[in-house]
């Protein structure tokens, strides 16, 4: 879908660019340099999939826009838009993927072999301690726990005290 992009000049985007195509640094020039009007293309698009693609790009930026009130405004306009809505579940190697890296280098941040890196992807029932230390070697945490028991699922909030060192336990 082809939406009116502002030109930036800084940045090589043609005339006929899909927002799908514009990176991060582009949505945050966006934010930074115009008017809430250019926004709405952005908005539009997290409005429509508020996990999608665009959604992504534009929670990177969130803590790195320098007008006054964009950041907290844009990450409202986020959070409303994913109220009631759930992320879609993806797998371990799926994350790892969506980072652009190899087992090979999560097995170096975590200190141990490729091939645990490919068992721990591959296994149904993986510990919530390797999940966690998996999940901290792609800068990423464990904020809830979806438990399922007899009466039902329950969200189970967890603690921040997680080690940010994957290495460590």
């Amino acid at each position: 879908m082809t939406t009116a992009i502002p030109r930036l000049r800084h940045l090589d985007y043609g005339p006929d660019v899909s927002l799908d195509q514009v990176g991060t640094a582009g949505l945050q020039a966006i934010f930074d340099g115009f008017d809430v009007a250019a926004w709405q293309p952005i908005l539009r698009a997290v409005r429509r999939d508020p996990w999608g693609p665009v959604a992504a790009r534009v929670e990177r930026v969130l803590g790195h826009l320098e007008s006054y009130g964009t950041d907290a405004a844009v990450a409202g306009w986020l959070r409303r838009c994913r109220a009631g809505t759930t992320a879609p579940s993806r797998s371990l190697a799926e994350l790892r993927r969506e980072q652009r890296l190899s087992q090979r280098e999560v097995a170096i941040r975590l200190g141990v072999s490729q091939a645990q890196v490919a068992r721990l992807e591959g296994t149904a029932l993986p510990t919530l301690r390797s999940v966690t230390r998996y999940l901290a070697a792609l800068s990423t945490r464990p904020l809830a726990i979806l438990a399922v028991g007899p009466d039902g699922p329950r969200v189970i909030p967890m603690h921040h005290d997680v080690q940010s060192d994957p290495r460590q336990t």
